[in-house]
Protein backbone atom coordinates (compact mmCIF):
# COMPACT_ATOMS: atom_id res chain seq x y z
CA UNK A 1 0.00 0.00 0.00
CA UNK A 2 1.27 3.48 -0.92
CA UNK A 3 2.81 5.24 2.04
CA UNK A 4 2.27 8.82 0.80
CA UNK A 5 0.27 11.30 2.93
CA UNK A 6 -2.81 10.97 0.71
CA UNK A 7 -3.00 7.23 1.51
CA UNK A 8 -2.92 7.99 5.23
CA UNK A 9 -5.68 10.59 4.89
CA UNK A 10 -7.81 8.31 2.73
CA UNK A 11 -7.55 5.47 5.24
CA UNK A 12 -8.40 7.82 8.09
CA UNK A 13 -11.56 8.97 6.28
CA UNK A 14 -12.57 5.38 5.52
CA UNK A 15 -12.10 4.29 9.13
CA UNK A 16 -14.13 7.23 10.43
CA UNK A 17 -16.83 6.41 7.88
CA UNK A 18 -16.87 2.85 9.20
CA UNK A 19 -17.33 4.08 12.78
CA UNK A 20 -13.74 3.38 13.84
CA UNK A 21 -12.99 6.90 15.05
CA UNK A 22 -10.46 5.95 17.74
CA UNK A 23 -8.55 3.63 15.43
CA UNK A 24 -8.48 6.34 12.76
CA UNK A 25 -6.90 8.81 15.18
CA UNK A 26 -4.34 6.30 16.50
CA UNK A 27 -3.28 5.11 13.04
CA UNK A 28 -3.07 8.65 11.68
CA UNK A 29 -0.97 9.83 14.63
CA UNK A 30 1.46 6.89 14.48
CA UNK A 31 1.44 6.21 10.73
CA UNK A 32 5.19 6.78 10.32
CA UNK A 33 6.21 5.96 13.91
CA UNK A 34 9.01 3.40 14.06
CA UNK A 35 7.54 0.11 15.21
CA UNK A 36 9.88 -0.34 18.18
CA UNK A 37 9.19 3.23 19.31
CA UNK A 38 5.45 2.58 19.12
CA UNK A 39 5.83 -0.67 21.09
CA UNK A 40 7.71 1.15 23.84
CA UNK A 41 5.01 3.83 23.99
CA UNK A 42 2.44 1.17 24.90
CA UNK A 43 4.12 0.81 28.29
CA UNK A 44 4.12 4.53 29.10
CA UNK A 45 1.55 5.02 31.84
CA UNK A 46 -0.20 8.15 33.08
CA UNK A 47 1.24 10.39 35.76
CA UNK A 48 -1.68 9.44 38.03
CA UNK A 49 -0.60 6.02 39.31
CA UNK A 50 -2.51 5.19 42.45
CA UNK A 51 -2.03 1.97 44.38
CA UNK A 52 -4.18 -0.92 43.25
CA UNK A 53 -7.15 -1.67 45.50
CA UNK A 54 -6.33 -4.43 47.96
CA UNK A 55 -9.46 -6.29 46.80
CA UNK A 56 -8.15 -6.30 43.24
CA UNK A 57 -4.68 -7.47 44.30
CA UNK A 58 -6.28 -10.33 46.25
CA UNK A 59 -8.42 -11.17 43.22
CA UNK A 60 -5.38 -11.46 40.96
CA UNK A 61 -3.62 -13.64 43.52
CA UNK A 62 -6.60 -16.02 43.79
CA UNK A 63 -6.74 -16.38 40.03
CA UNK A 64 -3.02 -17.09 39.67
CA UNK A 65 -3.31 -19.83 42.30
CA UNK A 66 -6.49 -21.25 40.70
CA UNK A 67 -4.72 -21.66 37.37
CA UNK A 68 -1.96 -23.59 39.12
CA UNK A 69 0.86 -21.10 39.54
CA UNK A 70 2.83 -20.92 42.80
CA UNK A 71 2.51 -18.26 45.49
CA UNK A 72 6.04 -17.11 44.61
CA UNK A 73 5.08 -16.67 40.95
CA UNK A 74 1.86 -14.87 41.92
CA UNK A 75 3.77 -12.44 44.14
CA UNK A 76 6.30 -11.76 41.36
CA UNK A 77 3.60 -10.99 38.80
CA UNK A 78 1.61 -8.76 41.16
CA UNK A 79 4.77 -6.79 42.02
CA UNK A 80 5.42 -6.29 38.30
CA UNK A 81 1.81 -5.20 37.70
CA UNK A 82 2.08 -2.67 40.50
CA UNK A 83 5.15 -1.20 38.77
CA UNK A 84 3.96 -1.22 35.16
CA UNK A 85 0.22 -0.72 35.74
CA UNK A 86 -0.19 -2.56 32.41
CA UNK A 87 -2.18 -5.60 31.29
CA UNK A 88 -2.65 -7.21 27.89
CA UNK A 89 -6.44 -7.43 27.44
CA UNK A 90 -6.68 -7.92 23.66
CA UNK A 91 -7.04 -11.70 23.70
CA UNK A 92 -9.88 -14.13 24.21
CA UNK A 93 -9.26 -17.16 26.38
CA UNK A 94 -8.48 -19.99 23.99
CA UNK A 95 -6.70 -23.33 23.81
CA UNK A 96 -4.27 -22.07 21.17
CA UNK A 97 -3.88 -18.70 19.54
CA UNK A 98 -3.75 -17.65 15.90
CA UNK A 99 -1.77 -15.09 13.87
CA UNK A 100 -3.62 -12.09 15.33
CA UNK A 101 -3.00 -12.79 19.02
CA UNK A 102 0.53 -13.97 18.17
CA UNK A 103 1.24 -10.57 16.62
CA UNK A 104 -0.35 -8.80 19.58
CA UNK A 105 2.12 -10.44 21.95
CA UNK A 106 5.06 -9.88 19.62
CA UNK A 107 4.32 -6.13 19.50
CA UNK A 108 3.80 -5.72 23.24
CA UNK A 109 6.91 -7.72 24.14
CA UNK A 110 8.97 -5.60 21.75
CA UNK A 111 8.44 -2.65 24.08
CA UNK A 112 8.15 -4.19 27.55
CA UNK A 113 10.48 -2.63 30.15
CA UNK A 114 13.47 -4.82 31.02
CA UNK A 115 12.79 -7.32 33.78
CA UNK A 116 9.02 -6.87 33.88
CA UNK A 117 6.38 -9.58 33.51
CA UNK A 118 3.84 -9.71 30.71
CA UNK A 119 0.35 -10.38 32.07
CA UNK A 120 -2.09 -11.74 29.47
CA UNK A 121 -5.57 -11.13 30.86
CA UNK A 122 -7.59 -13.33 28.49
CA UNK A 123 -11.33 -12.64 28.24
CA UNK A 124 -13.61 -15.66 28.75
CA UNK A 125 -16.99 -13.92 28.44
CA UNK A 126 -17.34 -15.06 24.84
CA UNK A 127 -18.94 -18.07 23.14
CA UNK A 128 -16.61 -20.89 22.15
CA UNK A 129 -17.36 -20.13 18.50
CA UNK A 130 -15.81 -16.65 18.58
CA UNK A 131 -13.29 -15.43 16.01
CA UNK A 132 -10.45 -17.00 18.03
CA UNK A 133 -12.23 -20.40 18.21
CA UNK A 134 -11.61 -20.80 21.93
CA UNK A 135 -12.44 -24.50 22.07
CA UNK A 136 -10.04 -25.51 19.31
CA UNK A 137 -6.40 -26.10 18.53
CA UNK A 138 -5.72 -23.68 15.66
CA UNK A 139 -3.10 -24.27 12.97
CA UNK A 140 -2.35 -23.60 9.30
CA UNK A 141 -2.70 -25.44 6.01
CA UNK A 142 1.00 -26.30 6.26
CA UNK A 143 0.17 -29.10 8.75
CA UNK A 144 -1.71 -32.33 8.22
CA UNK A 145 -4.12 -33.47 10.90
CA UNK A 146 -2.00 -36.56 11.60
CA UNK A 147 0.95 -34.31 12.50
CA UNK A 148 -1.04 -33.00 15.46
CA UNK A 149 -3.28 -35.89 16.49
CA UNK A 150 -2.74 -39.64 16.18
CA UNK A 151 -4.98 -41.47 13.72
CA UNK A 152 -5.71 -43.85 16.63
CA UNK A 153 -7.50 -41.09 18.57
CA UNK A 154 -11.21 -41.67 19.31
CA UNK A 155 -13.37 -40.09 16.61
CA UNK A 156 -10.39 -39.37 14.35
CA UNK A 157 -12.30 -40.25 11.18
CA UNK A 158 -14.99 -37.69 12.05
CA UNK A 159 -12.35 -35.04 12.77
CA UNK A 160 -10.61 -35.87 9.49
CA UNK A 161 -13.84 -35.49 7.51
CA UNK A 162 -14.57 -32.14 9.18
CA UNK A 163 -11.03 -31.02 8.41
CA UNK A 164 -11.34 -31.95 4.72
CA UNK A 165 -14.71 -30.20 4.46
CA UNK A 166 -13.28 -27.05 6.04
CA UNK A 167 -10.23 -27.03 3.76
CA UNK A 168 -12.52 -26.67 0.75
CA UNK A 169 -13.88 -23.38 2.12
CA UNK A 170 -11.10 -21.74 4.13
CA UNK A 171 -7.38 -21.84 4.91
CA UNK A 172 -8.17 -21.82 8.65
CA UNK A 173 -7.61 -25.19 10.31
CA UNK A 174 -8.68 -26.36 13.74
CA UNK A 175 -9.45 -29.38 15.92
CA UNK A 176 -12.42 -28.90 18.21
CA UNK A 177 -12.15 -30.03 21.84
CA UNK A 178 -15.82 -29.46 22.67
CA UNK A 179 -19.12 -31.09 21.71
CA UNK A 180 -21.09 -29.29 19.00
CA UNK A 181 -23.91 -28.41 21.40
CA UNK A 182 -21.49 -26.11 23.27
CA UNK A 183 -20.14 -24.06 20.37
CA UNK A 184 -22.35 -21.08 21.35
CA UNK A 185 -21.87 -21.52 25.13
CA UNK A 186 -19.64 -19.09 27.02
CA UNK A 187 -16.11 -20.11 27.91
CA UNK A 188 -16.30 -18.63 31.43
CA UNK A 189 -17.05 -21.27 34.05
CA UNK A 190 -16.97 -24.12 31.53
CA UNK A 191 -15.46 -27.54 32.09
CA UNK A 192 -13.12 -29.83 30.19
CA UNK A 193 -15.33 -32.11 28.08
CA UNK A 194 -15.23 -35.90 27.87
CA UNK A 195 -14.22 -35.43 24.24
CA UNK A 196 -11.16 -33.40 25.24
CA UNK A 197 -10.17 -35.91 27.92
CA UNK A 198 -10.46 -38.80 25.43
CA UNK A 199 -8.02 -37.06 23.07
CA UNK A 200 -5.43 -36.20 25.72
CA UNK A 201 -3.23 -39.28 25.20
CA UNK A 202 -3.15 -38.93 21.41
CA UNK A 203 -1.58 -35.54 20.74
CA UNK A 204 1.77 -35.05 19.04
CA UNK A 205 4.67 -35.78 21.41
CA UNK A 206 5.79 -32.14 21.16
CA UNK A 207 2.43 -30.95 22.50
CA UNK A 208 1.82 -33.44 25.31
CA UNK A 209 4.43 -31.98 27.72
CA UNK A 210 2.90 -28.52 27.25
CA UNK A 211 -0.63 -29.62 28.12
CA UNK A 212 -1.81 -29.61 31.75
CA UNK A 213 -3.89 -32.56 32.93
CA UNK A 214 -7.29 -32.48 31.25
CA UNK A 215 -9.69 -34.45 33.43
CA UNK A 216 -13.33 -34.31 32.41
CA UNK A 217 -15.19 -31.81 34.60
CA UNK A 218 -12.12 -29.76 35.54
CA UNK A 219 -11.86 -26.06 34.66
CA UNK A 220 -11.38 -25.41 30.95
CA UNK A 221 -10.05 -21.89 31.52
CA UNK A 222 -7.47 -23.16 33.99
CA UNK A 223 -6.34 -25.81 31.48
CA UNK A 224 -6.26 -23.38 28.55
CA UNK A 225 -4.37 -20.73 30.54
CA UNK A 226 -1.74 -23.27 31.53
CA UNK A 227 -1.41 -24.61 27.99
CA UNK A 228 -1.03 -21.11 26.48
CA UNK A 229 1.49 -20.22 29.20
CA UNK A 230 3.59 -23.26 28.26
CA UNK A 231 3.32 -22.49 24.55
CA UNK A 232 4.46 -18.91 25.19
CA UNK A 233 7.55 -20.15 27.03
CA UNK A 234 8.52 -21.97 23.81
CA UNK A 235 7.74 -19.02 21.54
CA UNK A 236 9.16 -16.24 23.72
CA UNK A 237 11.78 -18.01 25.88
CA UNK A 238 13.38 -14.78 27.11
CA UNK A 239 10.12 -13.30 28.44
CA UNK A 240 8.21 -13.85 31.68
CA UNK A 241 4.64 -14.41 30.47
CA UNK A 242 1.55 -15.39 32.43
CA UNK A 243 -1.89 -16.26 31.04
CA UNK A 244 -5.03 -16.13 33.16
CA UNK A 245 -8.79 -15.56 32.97
CA UNK A 246 -9.57 -11.88 33.59
CA UNK A 247 -13.28 -12.63 34.09
CA UNK A 248 -12.31 -14.83 37.04
CA UNK A 249 -10.36 -11.88 38.49
CA UNK A 250 -13.39 -9.60 38.19
CA UNK A 251 -15.62 -12.32 39.65
CA UNK A 252 -13.28 -12.54 42.65
CA UNK A 253 -13.33 -8.75 43.00
CA UNK A 254 -17.14 -8.57 43.01
CA UNK A 255 -17.32 -11.33 45.62
CA UNK A 256 -14.94 -9.23 47.75
CA UNK A 257 -16.80 -5.92 47.48
CA UNK A 258 -20.48 -6.92 47.38
CA UNK A 259 -20.63 -7.67 51.14
CA UNK A 260 -19.00 -4.29 51.90
CA UNK A 261 -21.90 -1.93 52.59
CA UNK A 262 -19.66 1.16 52.33
CA UNK A 263 -17.99 0.22 49.04
CA UNK A 264 -18.72 2.88 46.41
CA UNK A 265 -18.79 0.59 43.38
CA UNK A 266 -21.05 -1.87 45.18
CA UNK A 267 -23.38 1.00 46.13
CA UNK A 268 -23.65 2.13 42.52
CA UNK A 269 -24.27 -1.38 41.17
CA UNK A 270 -27.13 -1.96 43.58
CA UNK A 271 -28.72 1.48 43.08
CA UNK A 272 -30.38 0.21 39.92
CA UNK A 273 -32.39 3.31 39.00
CA UNK A 274 -29.41 5.67 39.24
CA UNK A 275 -27.04 3.18 37.61
CA UNK A 276 -29.39 2.63 34.67
CA UNK A 277 -29.55 6.39 34.10
CA UNK A 278 -25.75 6.58 34.06
CA UNK A 279 -25.48 3.63 31.65
CA UNK A 280 -27.95 5.31 29.30
CA UNK A 281 -25.69 8.34 28.93
CA UNK A 282 -23.68 6.62 26.18
CA UNK A 283 -26.73 6.23 23.96
CA UNK A 284 -26.13 2.49 23.58
CA UNK A 285 -27.57 -0.22 25.82
CA UNK A 286 -24.63 -1.79 27.64
CA UNK A 287 -24.73 -5.39 28.94
CA UNK A 288 -23.41 -5.93 32.48
CA UNK A 289 -23.21 -9.72 32.75
CA UNK A 290 -23.57 -12.90 30.66
CA UNK A 291 -25.16 -16.25 31.43
CA UNK A 292 -25.64 -19.51 29.55
CA UNK A 293 -29.19 -20.31 28.48
CA UNK A 294 -30.71 -23.39 26.85
CA UNK A 295 -32.02 -23.27 23.29
CA UNK A 296 -33.38 -26.72 22.52
CA UNK A 297 -30.46 -29.10 22.95
CA UNK A 298 -27.89 -26.31 22.62
CA UNK A 299 -26.35 -23.94 25.17
CA UNK A 300 -25.97 -20.28 24.21
CA UNK A 301 -24.32 -17.24 25.79
CA UNK A 302 -26.91 -14.60 26.67
CA UNK A 303 -26.00 -10.99 27.61
CA UNK A 304 -27.93 -9.39 30.48
CA UNK A 305 -28.91 -5.71 30.54
CA UNK A 306 -30.05 -3.56 33.46
CA UNK A 307 -33.72 -2.67 33.00
CA UNK A 308 -35.56 -1.10 35.92
CA UNK A 309 -34.20 -3.11 38.88
CA UNK A 310 -33.66 -6.33 36.94
CA UNK A 311 -31.02 -7.95 34.80
CA UNK A 312 -32.76 -9.06 31.62
CA UNK A 313 -31.77 -11.05 28.57
CA UNK A 314 -33.66 -12.63 25.71
CA UNK A 315 -34.76 -15.64 27.77
CA UNK A 316 -33.69 -14.85 31.32
CA UNK A 317 -34.49 -12.27 33.99
CA UNK A 318 -33.38 -11.78 37.60
CA UNK A 319 -33.47 -9.14 40.32
CA UNK A 320 -30.36 -6.97 40.61
CA UNK A 321 -29.79 -7.72 44.28
CA UNK A 322 -26.75 -8.60 46.36
CA UNK A 323 -27.77 -12.08 47.51
CA UNK A 324 -28.63 -13.29 44.00
CA UNK A 325 -25.49 -11.78 42.47
CA UNK A 326 -23.30 -13.37 45.15
CA UNK A 327 -24.89 -16.79 44.67
CA UNK A 328 -24.53 -16.81 40.88
CA UNK A 329 -20.98 -15.45 40.96
CA UNK A 330 -19.98 -18.14 43.44
CA UNK A 331 -21.56 -20.78 41.18
CA UNK A 332 -19.87 -19.22 38.11
CA UNK A 333 -23.24 -19.10 36.35
CA UNK A 334 -22.99 -15.29 36.10
CA UNK A 335 -20.07 -13.84 34.13
CA UNK A 336 -19.03 -10.18 34.53
CA UNK A 337 -19.18 -8.37 31.19
CA UNK A 338 -16.82 -5.93 29.52
CA UNK A 339 -18.21 -2.79 31.13
CA UNK A 340 -18.00 -4.15 34.68
CA UNK A 341 -14.49 -5.48 34.06
CA UNK A 342 -13.00 -2.35 32.54
CA UNK A 343 -14.71 -0.12 35.09
CA UNK A 344 -12.75 -2.01 37.76
CA UNK A 345 -9.47 -2.17 35.85
CA UNK A 346 -9.31 1.20 34.10
CA UNK A 347 -11.61 3.59 35.98
CA UNK A 348 -11.21 2.41 39.58
CA UNK A 349 -7.58 1.26 39.40
CA UNK A 350 -6.06 3.27 36.56
CA UNK A 351 -4.62 0.29 34.72
CA UNK A 352 -3.27 0.62 31.19
CA UNK A 353 -5.05 -2.11 29.22
CA UNK A 354 -3.43 -2.94 25.89
CA UNK A 355 -6.16 -3.92 23.48
CA UNK A 356 -7.55 -4.60 20.04
CA UNK A 357 -9.03 -2.17 17.52
CA UNK A 358 -12.44 -3.15 18.90
CA UNK A 359 -11.37 -2.38 22.48
CA UNK A 360 -10.23 1.18 21.77
CA UNK A 361 -13.70 1.95 20.37
CA UNK A 362 -15.76 0.54 23.24
CA UNK A 363 -13.44 2.02 25.88
CA UNK A 364 -14.12 5.44 24.33
CA UNK A 365 -17.83 4.74 24.80
CA UNK A 366 -17.31 3.51 28.36
CA UNK A 367 -15.36 6.71 29.10
CA UNK A 368 -18.52 8.71 28.36
CA UNK A 369 -20.29 6.68 31.04
CA UNK A 370 -17.42 6.95 33.54
CA UNK A 371 -17.56 10.75 33.41
CA UNK A 372 -20.86 10.44 35.31
CA UNK A 373 -19.25 8.37 38.08
CA UNK A 374 -18.50 10.48 41.13
CA UNK A 375 -15.79 8.57 42.97
CA UNK A 376 -13.42 10.63 45.07
CA UNK A 377 -9.78 9.83 44.36
CA UNK A 378 -10.49 8.13 41.02
CA UNK A 379 -8.16 8.65 38.07
CA UNK A 380 -8.92 12.01 36.38
CA UNK A 381 -10.88 11.52 33.15
CA UNK A 382 -8.17 13.10 31.01
CA UNK A 383 -5.62 10.60 32.34
CA UNK A 384 -7.62 7.42 31.71
CA UNK A 385 -5.70 5.37 29.14
CA UNK A 386 -8.15 4.05 26.57
CA UNK A 387 -6.10 4.20 23.35
CA UNK A 388 -3.39 1.59 23.98
CA UNK A 389 -3.79 -0.23 20.67
CA UNK A 390 -1.95 -3.56 20.60
CA UNK A 391 -2.86 -5.67 17.59
CA UNK A 392 -1.58 -6.94 14.26
CA UNK A 393 -1.37 -10.16 12.27
CA UNK A 394 1.76 -12.30 12.06
CA UNK A 395 2.61 -12.87 8.41
CA UNK A 396 5.53 -14.64 6.74
CA UNK A 397 7.53 -13.10 3.89
CA UNK A 398 5.56 -15.19 1.41
CA UNK A 399 2.32 -13.66 2.70
CA UNK A 400 1.03 -16.61 4.72
CA UNK A 401 -0.40 -16.32 8.26
CA UNK A 402 1.89 -17.71 10.97
CA UNK A 403 0.34 -19.86 13.72
CA UNK A 404 2.05 -20.51 17.07
CA UNK A 405 1.28 -24.25 16.92
CA UNK A 406 3.00 -24.53 13.55
CA UNK A 407 6.22 -23.14 15.01
CA UNK A 408 6.00 -25.32 18.11
CA UNK A 409 5.61 -28.38 15.87
CA UNK A 410 8.74 -27.51 13.90
CA UNK A 411 7.46 -25.60 10.87
CA UNK A 412 9.73 -22.79 9.75
CA UNK A 413 8.57 -19.32 8.81
CA UNK A 414 10.59 -16.28 7.76
CA UNK A 415 8.66 -13.41 9.30
CA UNK A 416 7.98 -10.05 7.70
CA UNK A 417 9.88 -7.22 9.38
CA UNK A 418 7.78 -4.06 9.11
CA UNK A 419 9.58 -0.86 10.08
CA UNK A 420 6.68 1.48 10.84
CA UNK A 421 3.40 1.12 12.69
CA UNK A 422 1.35 1.50 9.49
CA UNK A 423 3.35 -1.30 7.84
CA UNK A 424 2.72 -3.47 10.91
CA UNK A 425 -1.04 -2.82 10.70
CA UNK A 426 -1.31 -3.44 6.95
CA UNK A 427 -2.14 -7.19 7.19
CA UNK A 428 -5.25 -6.18 9.17
CA UNK A 429 -6.46 -3.68 6.55
CA UNK A 430 -8.70 -6.15 4.62
CA UNK A 431 -10.47 -7.09 7.85
CA UNK A 432 -11.02 -3.38 8.51
CA UNK A 433 -12.56 -2.82 5.09
CA UNK A 434 -9.41 -1.21 3.72
CA UNK A 435 -7.96 -2.48 0.46
CA UNK A 436 -4.73 -1.71 -1.31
Amino acid sequence: MDRDPSAKDLIKRKLIGNGRVELAEILSKHWDTALEEYAQSLWETSSHESNLEKELVQSFQKEFLRVGYTEKQAALWIESLERTHTLQTATHLTASEGPTFFATHHLALMGIPTGESYLVAAYSGVPYANAAWSGCLNFSAELELEEILSAKAPGFSVLLKSDRDRRRDTSERRISLIPGTYRDAQVFGSEVSEKQESLSAHWNDSLKPLMPSAGSGSSFSSWASGFCHNQAKKLFPDSNIVYFDINEVIRNYLLEILPQSQNRFRGMLLNAKHFQKILGSSGVETPLFNINSKHGNRIRLEPLFLRENRLEGQNYSMNMEEEKLMQMLQERTLCPGLFIGFSVLVYLNGLNCLGSFEQVEYLARFKKIWQHFEFEGAVPQEQLQTRSLSCGRMISKDGKPVYPLDLILGKKAELEKPQTFSEWMEPLFPRLGLHS
